[in-house]
């Protein structure tokens, strides 16, 4: 089976370079050829210009969004959870509540569990200078290995 697509793509390689190299004609006009887009283009650019003009919750975390963030050396589910807490969308009680997957949404401290509460306010899981979590140093890793996943496994 190899031995006929090898020959299959040194049959139709000439070809295709032919066509990247030397433009055929445009055949139709509602098509777009690779080779139609001549300008080039700064990826890193469009993609800061794209980041600043979008919505973007937690938007003000992310100083270059051509880097990698803090944290994404993580194992997965560090980073699952990380993320999770960035962008307000963990498995907390009030978010289990609104999605119909939990009785209450009541945290164990008596208010309403949202991942900022676990975070920011309740007293038996708050990470002191909450916005560690957001540069993910060695405290707020530990943080959340224990305690945050604790909190959220109820």
């Amino acid at each position: 089976m190899s031995v006929l697509v090898g020959e299959i793509y040194s049959y139709f390689l000439p070809f295709l370079h032919a066509d990247i190299v030397n433009h055929p004609a445009q055949r139709l006009t509602s098509r777009r050829p690779v080779w139609a887009e001549t300008a080039p283009i700064d990826i890193t650019t469009q993609w800061e210009e794209d980041w600043l003009s979008a919505s973007v919750v937690s938007q003000h975390l992310v100083c270059d969004p051509t880097i990698q963030q803090p944290g994404f050396d993580l194992p997965r589910r560090s980073w699952t959870l990380l993320n999770r807490f960035w962008t307000d969308r963990g498995l907390c009680c009030a978010n289990l509540h609104k999605w119909g997957l939990a009785a209450s949404e009541l945290c164990d401290c008596g208010q309403r569990q949202t991942m900022g509460h676990i975070v920011d306010s309740c007293p038996l899981t708050q990470l002191d200078g909450g916005q560690r979590l957001h540069k993910a140093n060695d405290d707020a890793v530990t943080w959340l290995k224990t305690t945050a996943a604790t909190a959220l496994s109820k």
